[in-house]
């Protein structure tokens, strides 16, 4: 007897709650469901298509900041200005602390290209004793949204409860450069900040918890602090013993974790298993990453889920029957293993498509699909 007909709710669960699906997930991140506006109009046969045939994973949560908890919109000041592009504009944010202001400007695309920081918020030391002064009183908890949502997905997968990640918190405030000078200069107020941020977002999924959610948590950042950026020490200080105790409180509960963490995994792969990540994300192959999805189930052995194979640029790129190569050998891979394809990143990175990028990703979706439907396993 197969394992056959597992909804595709019930099939993610499987690899979250440490048990082999019916067959590995196809994913496409980012994808909504069918009624939803799509911010780029040229994918929406993608969206479409990754909506009817696809394990969606949807994002939600409830109000939440880090920093200023509550008073947000009190403290922090917002202000935008054009630039000598009209496909750029500067915005400007000014943090009003006790100890004095706070400013970070960034150039902001307004086509959705990728944008940048021209001016960090915390330029020196001191000045994350300037953003600790702030007090601190969390926004008022609400379940509402991440409710609505799981109730319109029904078994067309699960609902990811976001959280933000203290390492990360700190880090998009200071810039990767300063990170890593400061965290050999100033080790001990980095760690002070980040184990405040830390509480705070344990509180936070905490109300979640007593609201009670107990599907997926996820977040974002642990990149930031692996090599070659920081070193393996760094990320046993700002990551593995700031993260493990949040981990260990989903799991206690009844839920489950999903991480995202691009680049080189190989020097701090096997950490996140120790950490009780159950899902991570991406798996990227060379020369983007380091390690392939066979080689990465070699090394986690079972003990976690792994999401990814694809990077997405190779949609952008790349010729279809590459892309026909790469998603054969990684659903090859993950067959009777807790394994999700997905690309490195969202669809919709490149907002202006070629019909053959266009084209790429919805044979990523039938033919994926198609494929792990194949390499269905027995009970």
């Amino acid at each position: 007897m197969t394992r056959r007909g597992m909804t595709r709710r019930e099939r993610l669960a499987a690899i979250f709650e440490g048990r082999v699906p019916d067959r590995p997930a196809v994913k496409v991140w980012g994808a909504g469901m069918r009624g939803e506006a799509c911010k780029l109009p040229a994918f929406t046969p993608v969206r479409d298509m990754a909506a009817d045939k696809t394990d969606l994973v949807l994002g939600s949560g409830s109000d939440f900041s880090v920093y200023c908890g509550r008073q947000s919109a009190d403290r922090i000041e917002r202000s935008q200005r054009p630039t000598d592009s009209p496909e750029w504009v500067e915005r400007t944010c000014v943090y009003h602390t006790p100890a004095g202001d706070l400013l970070q400007r960034d150039r902001v695309s307004t086509c959705g290209k990728p944008g940048r920081c021209v001016e960090h918020l915390l330029k020196e030391p001191e000045d994350i004793r300037k953003l600790l002064s702030i007090p601190y009183e969390p926004a008022p908890f609400s379940a509402d949204r991440y409710r609505r949502t799981d109730h319109a997905l029904g078994d067309g997968g699960l609902v990811l409860f976001g959280l933000d990640h203290a390492m990360y918190a700190l880090q998009r405030l200071i810039g990767s450069e300063n990170f890593a000078f400061w965290s050999l200069e100033a080790e001990s107020l980095l760690l002070e900040a980040m184990q405040i941020f830390a509480a705070r977002i344990r509180d936070h999924a905490k109300a979640a918890l007593a609201a009670g959610i107990r599907g997926v948590f996820g977040w974002v950042g642990p990149e930031l602090c692996i090599p070659p950026l920081m070193s393996p020490a760094a990320f046993e200080t700002f990551v593995f013993e700031i993260d493990k105790p949040l981990i260990d409180l989903i799991h206690d509960a009844g839920g489950h974790v999903w991480v995202h963490c691009h680049g080189k995994m190989r020097p701090v792969l096997r950490r996140f298993v120790d950490m009780g990540v159950d899902v991570l994300n991406p798996i990227e192959p060379p020369p983007m990453g380091d390690i392939t999805m066979a080689e990465a189930f070699g090394i986690v052995d079972g003990c976690m889920g792994l999401e990814g194979g694809i990077e997405t640029h190779d949609f952008m790129i790349g010729a279809t029957t590459d892309l026909c190569d790469k998603i054969h050998a990684n659903l090859e891979a993950g067959a009777g293993k807790r394994m999700i394809l997905c690309p490195s990143s969202g669809y919709l990175e490149n907002v202006h498509p070629t019909p053959q990028e266009i084209e790429n990703w919805l044979f990523y979706i039938e033919e994926g699909v198609r494929y792990a439907e194949s390499l269905s396993v027995d009970r």
